[in-house]
């Protein structure tokens, strides 16, 4: 983890880093936050939902004022995204993860369009996981909803140590998040 206090994020110092150990154990948190969207017509995803999609693509998942997601394209299968999170008064943090997968199609049953993708952190990262970011509609009836699923745990001793803010951080920024999604899809 960068503690920045001035100065731009740099992502090129976690473009050859490592995941983080990635076995799972039972104390690992799984988290689901979902909002619903207001529905399109029934059927392959339309202008709101790729607007939504976009959205995500660019890593413009949370606020402004909170994240800023660094990144050099729209994201792509082993992109390195870099998280500047701006939650902590005087204090910047800068992380990152590697994108392990990107979709958009319907999902293994047919019964929904899903479009994202899922990154996993990278050593240094406050917190070791996953986290898939989606945008779903359901094609028989066009109900939509924007997704943050995700499995974590603690990453760094620092982490470990102030565990309680740096989970109120988390869950604030998932839940930011989803209003910012929601905000650009009803644009």
């Amino acid at each position: 983890m960068d503690l920045l206090v001035t100065g731009s994020p740099r992502l090129e110092r976690w473009e050859g880093r490592a995941f983080h150990a990635m076995a799972r154990t039972r104390r690992d948190r799984e988290d689901v936050y979902e909002r619903e969207l207001a529905p399109e017509p029934p059927g392959e995803p339309g202008a709101v939902f790729r607007r939504v999609h976009a959205a995500i693509r660019a890593y413009a998942i949370f606020p402004p004022s909170l994240v800023e997601g660094v990144i050099r394209r729209p994201i792509e299968l082993g992109d390195t995204v870099g998280i500047h999170y701006r939650g902590f008064p005087l204090v910047r943090l800068f992380f990152a993860a590697r994108v392990v997968e990107v979709f958009d199609g319907p999902d293994d049953g047919g019964g929904w369009w899903r479009a994202g993708f899922r990154y996993r952190t990278l050593a240094g990262h406050p917190e070791l996981g996953e986290e898939t970011f989606a945008v779903e509609k359901e094609l028989a009836t066009g109900r939509m909803r924007v997704a943050l699923r995700s499995w974590s745990r603690p990453g760094t001793c620092l982490a470990r140590t102030f565990g309680p803010i740096v989970r109120r951080a988390q869950v604030h920024a998932s839940h930011a998040a989803l209003d910012h999604l929601a905000a650009v899809a009803r644009v």
